[in-house]
């Protein structure tokens, strides 16, 4: 049926960033004028894959004074502009459809990111959360991912706590709001120990979240956990890519 309505109806007529009509020549519903303009990260910490400026080299400054949990993270985009919208758009707005061509970037990128993966999993939603939005934007994003690149998707953490919005704190102030607020789904554990893990989210902020994760990971026996984003809140003083 979903086919058919697909046939019937297209999705991506038009492009997700400034609504004019698609031609042939686009790239996951986005238009080439668009395309052109979106922040896309092209120098990056090789930790926490924050984007650098021109004069930047190594680690940035956050990730040599600070321990993650995780290998090392990657994102497409600066979380900024039209990116910044779309992305609200998708999780606020509910905009579902726009998980396959957001997604699609991902699987981009993906390619060049350097990142192993035995298993992917995303970051869950509590279920009063997944009740109210009723989808987890980041499980969609992983699906489509796993799926392109033949990978497993698997539940492997659940959210057993509600905590209070991440929005407004500082990164101390963030890791205390995620501690044991996730666990390691108990049928999952065999699919862990030894394994390289794909942790999926839409945006990387302090990546207090993801280390969390993690952590609870590789206590359950994960080798490694990298993590992927759709985007990355740019270095705190700059403007993106500047």
């Amino acid at each position: 049926m979903n086919k058919i309505l697909e046939i019937l109806f297209p999705s991506d007529l038009k492009c997700i960033f400034c609504d004019e009509e698609l031609d042939g020549t686009t790239s996951n519903s986005t238009c080439a004028s668009c395309y052109k303009t979106l922040p896309f990260i092209k120098s990056f910490c090789p930790r926490c894959g924050v984007s650098l400026s021109d004069n930047e080299e190594g680690v940035c400054f956050n990730c040599k004074n600070t321990n993650y949990n995780f290998n090392k993270a990657r994102a497409v985009f600066d979380y900024s502009g039209d990116v910044l919208k779309v992305v609200h758009k998708f999780k606020y707005a509910m905009l579902k459809d726009l998980s396959k061509p957001l997604a699609g970037f991902m699987c981009d990128t993906f390619v060049l990111a350097d990142l192993e993966a035995d298993v992917v999993c995303s970051v869950p939603l509590h279920a009063n959360r997944m009740k109210e939005r009723k989808f987890n934007q980041s499980e969609l994003l992983a699906k489509v991912l796993a799926d392109k690149f033949k990978l497993p998707y698997v539940e492997l953490c659940v959210k057993v706590k509600e905590n209070s919005s991440q929005t407004s704190l500082d990164f101390k102030s963030r890791r205390e709001n995620v501690k044991d607020v996730y666990a390691v789904n108990k049928d999952c554990k065999k699919l862990i120990k030894g394994k390289t893990v794909l942790v999926v989210d839409d945006i990387f902020t302090t990546g207090a979240t993801c280390n969390e994760i993690a952590r609870i990971l590789k206590l359950a026996g994960a080798k490694d956990v990298n993590v992927f984003t759709l985007a990355h809140t740019p270095a705190p003083n700059r403007t993106p890519n500047s």
